[in-house]
C-alpha cells in the first residue's frame, strides 16, 4: 500500500502493544533479525501515523491484570490460554522491548493492570493519541487508529459512539457494547450466552445477533440501556452482577489508578452496589493471599502460582 508520510503533528505520540508485537517478532528465529524487525515495524507506524515518538506497553509478568482473575466468575479470564506454547524468540522480544530506549522510541511496563489498560489512561490524558495495535479491545479507544497490516488510519474522537473505519472494522463506544453482548474469545470472556428474542424464545447471543440488537442505538447511554435489558431478561434476578461482571473484564480503565470504579462513567445502573461487591470480593482475595504468606493472587495461567504485587 503506497502512502504519502506527512510530517509529524507537534505532541502526537503513537502508543505501541509491546504484548502483541512481542508474539509477533517472537516467531522470528534468529534474534537480530527479530529485534530489527520490531524496530523498523514502530518506525513505520510512528511515521505513518504522524507521531513525534512512540510508546511500547506491555504486561508485566507479574502483573495482577487489573484484578481481572479475581473478578472473573462466570468463566475463568484467560484460561484457555494455559499451557499453551510461546513463539521461540517470545521471551527474547519480551526482554527487548521492556527496556527498549532507541531513538524516539521508549517503553513502559505496566505492573497493577494490563498494557491495554496502561495505553486506555494515556488515550484520555491530554491530546489525541496514535494507537498501534493487534488487538481488537482497543478499538473502543479515542485516538488515530492506525491498522497494524495495512497502516490504514481511523480516527476516533472522544466519547464517540459509532465509527467505521478505514478498515471497514468497528470503533468506538459501540465496540465496548458489542463486546458485552458476543463476548472476546481471546480473553475467554462470554458476553451474553443468549438472549431472549421476540418469540421469548433463548437464542445464541453471537455477533451478528449483537448487532441487531444495537441497531436502534445512537448514542453510548442508550446502547447500555439496551445491552441491561438483555442481560435482565436472561438472567432474570442477579442479572446485574452478571452483567457488571462482564463489563468489568472488557472495560479498558482510564483512570490513573486503574480502579474497578473507573466502569461507572458507562455503567447502565441506577447504583454501583455490584462494583462495591467487587471490591470486597478482590479485596478479601488479597486477604487470604497475604494470611497464607503470598504476595499476591491466584491466577489460572500459571498453574496456580502467586501473581505479585
Amino acid at each position: 500500500m503506497q502512502v504519502d508520510i506527512l510530517p509529524p503533528i507537534p505532541g502526537r505520540v503513537l502508543h505501541v502493544d509491546g504484548d502483541y508485537l512481542a508474539y509477533w517478532t517472537g516467531v522470528i528465529e534468529d534474534a537480530g533479525t527479530a529485534r530489527t524487525v520490531a524496530i523498523n515495524k514502530i518506525e513505520k507506524m510512528q511515521a505513518l501515523s504522524r507521531s513525534e515518538r512512540s510508546v511500547v506497553h506491555l504486561t508485566d509478568e507479574a502483573s495482577s491484570k487489573g484484578d481481572r482473575y479475581i473478578i472473573a466468575e462466570t468463566k475463568p479470564y484467560q484460561a484457555q490460554r494455559s499451557g499453551k506454547g510461546k513463539p521461540i524468540n517470545w521471551a527474547f522480544m519480551r526482554g527487548f522491548l521492556s527496556s527498549l530506549r532507541f531513538g524516539q522510541i521508549t517503553s513502559k511496563v505496566w505492573g497493577t493492570r494490563e498494557a491495554d489498560d496502561g495505553m486506555a489512561y494515556c488515550a484520555y490524558m491530554g491530546e489525541p493519541i496514535a494507537i498501534a495495535a493487534k488487538d481488537k479491545d482497543m478499538r473502543m479507544l479515542p485516538g488515530v487508529h492506525i491498522n497494524w497490516d495495512d497502516f490504514s488510519l481511523t480516527e476516533v474522537p472522544r466519547g464517540a459512539y459509532d465509527v467505521i473505519g478505514a478498515d471497514g472494522k468497528q470503533y468506538g463506544l459501540k465496540w465496548f457494547w458489542l463486546q458485552c453482548l458476543h463476548g472476546d474469545t481471546a480473553d475467554h470472556i462470554p458476553g451474553l450466552p443468549k438472549y431472549i428474542n421476540a418469540k421469548g424464545t433463548a437464542v445464541a447471543c453471537g455477533e451478528a445477533a449483537a448487532s441487531k440488537l444495537l441497531a436502534t442505538a445512537t448514542c453510548s447511554a442508550e446502547a447500555g440501556q439496551i445491552v441491561a435489558t438483555a442481560y435482565e431478561m436472561y438472567y432474570g434476578d442477579g442479572w446485574q452482577r452478571k452483567l457488571v461482571e462482564q463489563m468489568l473484564l472488557l472495560w479498558l480503565r482510564t483512570d490513573r489508578d486503574a480502579s474497578i470504579f473507573d466502569l461507572r462513567q458507562v455503567l447502565p445502573l441506577d447504583n454501583d452496589d455490584e462494583l462495591w461487591y467487587f471490591d470486597t470480593k478482590i479485596k478479601e482475595a488479597y486477604a487470604q493471599a497475604q494470611s497464607l504468606g503470598g504476595s499476591g493472587v491466584p491466577c489460572p495461567d500459571d498453574g496456580g502460582a502467586s501473581r505479585a504485587l
